[in-house]
């Protein structure tokens, strides 16, 4: 009966000691009831939602985010309840002080009949990573968009060496104008150059007046 007793006793100071532990963590770290229902909260996890643990403890997840988080978390939940496996989400936690992002890990805990019996989550905050991702999507978008507004001519094209025309995929000979009007964004200005305009209108009088001044 002694022996029992301070068996006891040691198990009660391991308990004690490893909830410290858990207490004291920079990670958020928090476990589940079946339902939904929170059965243990750290410090770390009920700063993150800005409240203290008592708060949370005993209330289920839809009471302390919005629905789609809760029923995105739960989602998971359920699973491993189900399935028995640990596994990953990315959340999101909307604060005044802005958007917090974490990546969860969700790991059963087996009773001795081989049942789930809570489901443990330790979360990290990985929101330098998250904002640094999203930015880079948002580059790739304005790229992805840029090279969808740039229409490049390349390879050889057919062009006729009198008129100058260009034959186009289809066989059809089209004014060099047209064809780059539908096949670029360039916009076409019509000018001469100084040898046209010598050839053209060298011989005119007031060509040549023009030319004087």
């Amino acid at each position: 009966m002694e022996k029992l007793k301070r068996e006891l006793e040691v198990l009660k100071k391991s308990e004690q000691h490893y909830r410290v532990l858990l207490d004291e963590s920079m990670d958020p770290t928090f476990s589940f009831y079946p339902d939904g229902t929170y059965r243990y909260v750290n410090g770390a996890f009920a700063a993150g939602v800005g409240r203290i643990p008592s708060e949370i403890i005993g209330r289920k997840i839809w009471d302390i985010f919005s629905p789609d988080e809760a029923d995105k978390r739960f989602a998971l939940v359920k699973r491993v309840f189900t399935e028995g496996e640990t596994l990953e989400i990315e959340v999101l936690v909307p604060l005044p002080s802005g958007d917090t992002y974490y990546l969860t890990t969700a790991k059963p805990i087996f009773d001795r009949d081989g049942q789930v019996e809570t489901v443990i989550c330790t979360s990290k905050n990985i929101t330098q990573r998250k904002l640094a991702e999203i930015e880079l999507e948002k580059e790739r978008d304005k790229l992805h968009k840029a090279l969808q507004e740039i229409r490049v001519l390349s390879g050889f094209l057919p062009i006729c060496s009198s008129c100058k025309s260009i034959r186009d995929d289809k066989g059809y000979w089209n004014k060099i104008e047209a064809y780059l009007s539908e096949h670029s964004d360039v916009e076409l200005t019509h000018s001469l150059c100084p040898v046209c305009i010598e050839k053209l209108y060298g011989r005119d009088t007031w060509y040549k007046t023009l030319d004087d001044i």
